[in-house]
């Protein structure tokens, strides 16, 4: 079995947004990428030794720093009113280099928030520290302050790299520089890759001025392969799609179907499968982009088929009826590696306003698991087995599927093929966008079924203005309306009083989602719908 790496409730994506804010709250603990301070004071040299230690500690895996904040996650008054200039990203990378090198990537934000329950808003400071791309950060200056009682106190000395063990940031120790030198291996990996892809780019571009400027697609059966770097197996296929060479495409999507039932034997999910999947997803893309329907449908078609290769109907009946489920269980791994792309390549999807590709990449599931009769898309499916396998667990804290989503969308530049920055808001809006809509697909493509068995509102805990919009668009665009809802207005206004009934409940935990209420929406309710009770 490959070596699998515990993964941390602290998503490391660079946001320092109020809802990112809510999200580290919500922790109620620090981890070895979230410090929480009491109090952060720049005004001094102690404080700003103290928290550069945490920052140069941070470089290793990068994470966030909270002030105002006790160790429970509550807010502690105590950055209230303080000077926040310095907190400026500017000025506070200024004071940081003063004891560190760079390259240093730090993104502040300041914030008003309340501890649940109190209407009394606190300050709270928001740092972002990323990874060094080095592996880690030796400081550059000794770290001295003189304390109260006269005495000098050494923080750190130039030469010193510190770590986070734990929650706590000290002096490098072995676990550190294993951990130091295991992420440098993965980037070595990385690099390694790129430039064996670039030899090939080289060779095939040599290959091609032999050939006296022949296309790749014109080579022999199997010259597009699945070994292609992402972006030039996307422009061969677009190749051969354009010379209307339909048996060469067969042959790659076939040769995927292959690959990935050997991957599933051996059971590397998220080795070999993942980058499979990755190579797929990448190709729906392009097609999605292209507008090449028959092909993007073929795609998805061949990850269904994926989905349901790593279980028996015997599989899926005992998955079903297993409130819990073991975590190194190859199915639920393979099912959210797909899943998670899905909605990732869904918010491209709603960006690109393919309604109905929104819907097609909602209402998919593969026999094996349909035959059971308990599910009706994979999206509901995949959430609730990775869910019974604790694979959104994170000490206690459940992580979101769009984040999840978010992050393959960050890492692969084929889900960004519109232009949006990585860091850019919209990715995470687009995939809630995504979200919503999948739920009221959900809903018609299984008409007469209790709906809270087709979807989950994983929107709901993220801000309501998120979804919004396209929430209230979706009573008036026809187009959009068409694709994701077939019945009538009252059938339309049930639906989505049951998305708000849902949503709410799980929104009021993280600040997230409060009802439709005052909304277009809303009033497409009460227009519809009986009043409850009625």
């Amino acid at each position: 079995m490959p070596r699998r790496i515990v993964a941390s409730p602290v998503v490391v994506d660079g946001r320092v947004t109020e809802e990112k804010v809510a999200e580290l709250l919500d922790l109620e603990a620090e981890h070895p990428e979230l410090e929480f301070k009491r109090s952060i004071d720049l005004s001094s040299t102690a404080g700003t030794v103290e928290v550069t230690k945490d920052v140069g500690a941070m470089q290793v895996s990068g994470g966030y720093i909270l002030g105002g904040v006790d160790d429970r996650g509550r807010l502690t008054g105590e950055m209230d009113g303080h000077d926040l200039r310095p907190f400026d990203q500017a000025s506070l990378q200024q004071k940081m280099l003063r004891y560190l090198p760079r390259p240093l990537d730090l993104r502040t934000n300041i914030v008003e928030w309340a501890n649940p329950g109190e209407e009394e808003t606190h300050t709270v400071v928001v740092i972002f520290v990323a990874p060094n791309p080095n592996g880690c950060a030796f400081f550059s200056a000794h770290g001295m302050y003189r304390k109260q009682d006269g005495t000098e106190k050494t923080v750190f000395r130039t030469g010193e790299v510190f770590w986070r063990d734990g929650t706590a940031s000290t002096r490098m120790d072995q676990a550190g520089l294993e951990e130091v030198i295991e992420r440098r291996i993965e980037r070595a990996k990385e690099d390694w890759m790129a430039e064996q892809q670039e030899i090939r780019r080289q060779e095939r571009q040599d290959l091609d001025a032999a050939r006296q400027g022949r296309e790749l697609g014109e080579g022999p059966l199997g010259s597009v392969s699945l070994d292609l770097p992402a972006r030039e197996l996307n422009l061969a296929v677009l190749e051969l799609i354009r010379r209307d060479d339909p048996i060469a495409v067969q042959h790659l999507l076939n040769d995927a179907t292959a690959r990935s039932r050997l991957i599933l034997e051996s059971g590397d999910v998220e080795g070999s499968l993942s980058a499979l999947l990755d190579r797929l997803i990448c190709l729906a893309a392009m097609l999605l982009d292209y507008e090449q329907e028959p092909w993007f449908e073929r795609v998805i078609d061949v990850l269904v088929e994926i989905y349901g290769m790593s279980v028996t109907e015997d599989d899926v009946r005992n998955f079903g009826y297993s409130t819990a489920i073991n975590p190194e269980a190859l199915a639920p791994r393979a099912w959210l590696a797909i899943i998670e792309r899905v909605f990732a390549l869904g918010g491209l999807a709603v960006r690109r306003k393919r309604w109905k590709d929104v819907r097609r990449l909602t209402l998919q599931l593969p026999d094996v698991v349909a035959a059971a009769g308990s599910d009706r898309n994979w999206l509901r499916h995949a959430l609730t087995m990775a869910s019974r396998a604790r694979h959104f667990d994170r000490e206690g804290k459940q992580l979101s599927l769009l984040s999840l989503a978010r992050s393959k969308a960050t890492e692969l530049d084929c889900l960004r093929s519109d232009g949006v920055g990585a860091d850019d808001d919209v990715l995470l809006t687009s995939i809630a966008e995504f979200d919503f809509l999948s739920n009221v697909a959900a809903i018609d493509g299984a008409y007469g079924l209790r709906p809270g068995r087709v979807y989950y509102s994983n929107f709901a805990r993220f801000y309501q203005q998120r979804i919004q919009p396209i929430a209230n668009r979706l009573l008036t665009d026809t187009e959009m309306r068409a694709a994701m809802f077939t019945r009538d207005d009252a059938e339309l206004a049930a639906a989505l009083q049951d998305i708000g009934k849902r949503a709410q409940q799980e929104g009021w935990r993280y600040d997230g989602f409060a009802g439709w209420e005052g909304t277009p929406v809303g009033e497409f309710i009460d227009q519809h719908c009986e009043p409850e009770g009625q």
